[in-house]
């Protein structure tokens, strides 16, 4: 089924009637919260978008499922949401659980394979994350060749990891590692929620999307004829409008009808 296009009056009608504080809202970052740009450790959040999100998170749960590590997320952030889950899924907050020191060992001993072949490739860093490590090649001239020798890098390293493409990216992972829609369900159980709306760019984020016997309401960002997510928005800019949609339309239910005691910010 192809994904329609949010903005359109009937699409948008159906996407309200899930903006309730008692929905999940949750996000990927890179290329849905912050746009994409060539350095990946000069990522920021535009503030009308920060604030707006602050806004939301005053109303209803607000969750972050991204590739990147924790610590970096809340440094793009500049706020902690109720919840920010890093490496594709993997990394929980302590207080949720303890990390997998053996799958962050696991990644440790990629690093050193992937230097050891691809170390002198122009353009390509290799990102360790903890649970898992990235290849980047945007920098480089020639990204076609780059990633022939990231992909023959990788066929040899041991042992085989897990392989998510993504915009000028590899990610890889230990093969059981968490993918991001075990880790929205997740999510939704802390929180006691049954309804979700999800927001991401990549393809990594296809694993919220196809969730089955899941209710998620997934928007990708960008057309894209190949994803699963229901709806679309054309680009990244749109996302500031969404999400004043969103905070005026849970304000407007607020003063209808005050919010029950299990609101968060209630005593």
């Amino acid at each position: 089924m192809t994904a329609s296009y949010l903005f359109n009056p009937e699409e948008l009608a159906v996407f309200t009637r899930y903006v309730t504080p008692d929905t999940l809202f949750a996000f990927d970052l890179d290329g849905t919260l912050a746009p994409i740009v060539d350095d990946y450790n000069a990522v920021t959040i535009a503030e009308p978008v920060r604030d707006t999100l602050k806004r939301l998170a005053q109303l209803a749960k607000v969750v972050v499922i991204t590739g990147r590590s924790r610590n970096d997320a809340l440094k793009i952030l500049e706020f902690e949401p109720d919840l920010i889950i890093g490496n594709h899924g993997s990394e929980w907050p302590a207080q949720d659980g303890k990390r997998d020191w053996q799958q962050i060992a696991l990644c440790v001993k990629w690093q050193e394979q992937l230097k050891n072949r691809l170390g002198d490739t122009e353009g390509v860093e290799i990102e360790f994350k903890g649970e898992s490590v990235s290849i980047h090649y945007r920098k480089s001239d020639d990204r076609e060749s780059a990633l022939l020798r990231i992909n023959d890098a990788i066929k040899i390293i041991e042992p085989s990891p897990r392989r998510i493409g993504g915009k000028f990216v590899v990610n890889l992972l230990p093969k059981d590692a968490t993918t991001k829609g075990d880790a929205l369900v997740a999510a939704m159980d802390k929180f006691g929620l049954v309804r979700s709306v999800f927001l991401g760019d990549d393809v990594t984020d296809e694993e919220v999307f196809r969730l089955v016997g899941v209710d998620v309401l997934g928007i990708h960002i960008g057309k894209d004829y190949y994803t699963a997510a229901k709806y679309y928005l054309n680009d990244q800019s749109e996302l500031l409008g969404l999400l004043n949609t969103m905070v005026g339309t849970i304000e407007s239910l607020r003063a209808v009808a005050p919010p029950h005691n299990t609101n968060k910010h209630q005593s």
